[in-house]
Parts: C-alpha cells; structure tokens; sequence
C-alpha cells in the first residue's frame, strides 16, 4: 500500500491523499480518486479523468516548491504544462509509474489530474446525436463588445469606508452604481457605510490582494452581502486596475445568470441569461481574471459543471462547510446593529418604499377616530 498525494490541476484547493495498493492500476487509481472526492469530482466519470506522473530530473515534486504552490492556488506554470503531456493509461500498473523512484513520502506532490470539461468527451453515440442537434443547439454565449465604463470614483473607494463614515454621513449616494447594476441584480441609490464593513472591507480587500486562498462571505439574507462585493468588483478594477469578472444569479424571470467583466482599463462587457455552457466560453474568452460568484449555493459553486470555478470570491446566504481539504477563507458579515437601522431609516426614503409610513398613517388615523368616538 502506498500514499500517494494528488493537486488537481487548474483549479484552488489543497492536494489530497489516495491509499492503493501498488499492484492495481492506473484505472484503479482514477476510481479510487473518484471515490474520495465525491464532492468536488460531482458529475464526472472516473474514465474522464486524466492522471500524470509530477516527477522532475527523476524526483518527486516537492510539495514546497514554487510550481506545487502556484497549482493549489489555481495557476498553471510551464512546468505543471510540460507534466501534463504525458497521460498514464488505464491498463498501466502503478508499478511502472513507481519504478526508479524513491519511495512516495510526505512534502511531495506524486500525481497531476486533470478534470477535463465533461462535455468534450462522449461516447459514439452522444456525438452522433450532437451533430444531428448541432444547427438547432445555439452557440455559447460570449462577450461582445467592450463599452466605457463611467461610474463616480467616490461611490466605490472600499478603502476610504472609515474615512468617509468619520468625516461625513454613513449614508454614500449611489446613483452611478444603481444605474450601472440595474440591468445585472441591482444596487441601492444610497449606501450606508457600517462600522462593522469598515472592517470587514479591509480584510477582504487584503484577503483577494493576497491571492493565496478563496474567500467565501457567509452572512444572513439582506445584510448586504451583495452590494459589498458589487463594490469590491468596481474598487478590484477601478483602483487595483485588474481584470474582474462578476459571476450573479438574477432574481429577475428570464434573466437566469449575469455575468459583467472589467478588463482593468475602464472598460466593461455585460452579458445575462447565461447557461454553464456559455460561462465556459466567457471564462475562456476572458482568460485570467478575479472572478466574483454571487448568489450560488456552496454545491452550485464547487460544482465543476457549473462554470463557476475556480473563483476568487463566493457571497452567499447558504450555510458553507469548509472541509479539511478546502482552504477556503469563510467570512461572516454581522447583521445590522439596530441603531445603524433607526439611522438608515431617518436618512432614507425606507419608510415610504417599504409601504411602513401607510401603515402607521392608516392605524394613527384609527387611533384617533376611535378616541373622538
């Protein structure tokens, strides 16, 4: 029996380790992989998968590395590239991958896998029916022009948040921000600046700056999970100047998914009612970007048939489990404090767009009709 530690190539998480004995084969090795990894590898057969030997000048990859390093965050180096030309097949035993080697320890990477798109390889059949179905199938969706971007720097400086909360009103008009995501999931007129996202935001900021693990925000529906990462892709393009795609589930009917990307340089591309198919293509069209997920449950996210990963960023209101091979960065953003919501309210049209103002108007009018009785 042997251990042998596995990176799945191109996407961010930590290697795993496979126990097989060194007898069984390279097929064996791709089940037992599956096994293992019923979550990420969800929906995939373990035909599918491509496995190759991380040996170097006759040595294991050593898990510290720069290139093991860069791959468990997602990249691909030269060398990683250069590995992954020659698959090991099916019927070959693990004997012959083993064989010259010294024996597979800890602080080594031993396999590369690869998790191809599941739609490029089908049988005979599905690829008879695809060509028959080829010219009533559309095309993947993708980006088709790059428009200026003009949005007011002052509504989106994520690093000027307790400035801005010391020196002024907490309540920040938006009206440029409205305007731009009110076809792609909206965003408030005005956004009130909490003590707690003063925080918060300079975390997070730090966290995507780093670029070392995945944040997931985690945080009740409407505390403003949302509208922090709508910021935090106009703050990553406008003042990070780097290329930002924002991945979002519409509410809207008919609307499906919504994708918007910043090329860095004061421009942007829209694009909605999107399927897997056509994220996909965007992402490929795109090529490296910080993609930011909203609104997607945490089986939807690390779904490899989802077109969301790998992402840089997940806002959502579904619980998320973090397991032990996930290094994921789970942030919680607190519910409003119930002073911040009397002085949202004072300072907002709230009252009046949540119908509350009627309310009381309609029972203070009967209040004092039955006292004049």
């Amino acid at each position: 029996m042997v251990k042998l530690f596995c990176a799945i190539v191109g996407v961010l998480g930590k290697a795993f380790p496979v126990n097989i004995d060194a007898g069984q084969s390279v097929g064996d090795l791709k089940k037992k992989i599956k096994k293992d990894n019923p979550g990420k590898l969800k929906g995939i057969d373990a035909n599918d998968l491509q496995v190759f030997a991380a040996k170097k000048g006759g040595a294991w990859l050593s898990s510290l590395s720069e290139d093991v390093k860069k791959l468990k965050n997602g990249e691909k180096t030269a060398l990683i590239e250069a590995l992954t030309t020659e698959e090991l097949q099916e019927e070959d035993p693990l004997e012959d991958m083993l064989s010259g080697m010294g024996p597979p320890s800890f602080r080594q990477t031993h396999l590369l896998v690869v998790v191809p798109n599941v739609n490029l390889k089908r049988s005979a059949a599905a690829q008879a029916i695809a060509s028959i179905s080829k010219k009533i199938k559309p095309e993947p969706k993708i980006l088709t022009e790059l428009l200026p971007l003009s949005v007011t720097e002052g509504e989106y400086q994520l690093d000027k948040l307790s400035e801005k909360r010391a020196n002024d009103s907490p309540m920040v008009p938006t009206p440029d921000l409205h305007q731009f995501w009110k076809e792609y999931g909206g965003f408030p007129e005005c956004y009130f600046i909490r003590q707690e996202e003063v925080v918060f935001g300079v975390l997070v900021v730090r966290l995507l700056t780093e670029g070392k693990n995945r944040v997931v925000i985690v945080g009740s529906p409407g505390v403003g999970k949302s509208c922090f990462l709508m910021l935090m892709a106009f703050h990553l393009a406008c003042i990070k100047k780097k290329k930002v795609l924002i991945i979002r589930r519409m509410k809207e009917i008919n609307t499906g998914i919504a994708v918007v990307f910043f090329d860095g340089q004061g421009s942007y591309s829209p694009q909605t009612n999107l399927s897997p198919d056509d994220l996909f293509a965007i992402r490929n069209q795109v090529g490296p970007a910080t993609v930011l997920v909203d609104g997607f449950r945490q089986d939807e996210a690390d779904s490899f048939t989802s077109g969301l990963l790998p992402f840089a960023c997940l806002a959502t209101s579904c619980q998320f489990d973090a397991k032990q091979d996930d290094n994921s960065q789970v942030v919680v953003l607190p519910a409003w404090r119930e002073a911040d919501l009397l002085e949202y309210a004072k300072s907002s049209e709230w009252v009046i767009e949540t119908g509350l103002r009627a309310v009381f108007l309609q029972w203070w009018e009967s209040a004092r009709v039955l006292q004049d009785s």
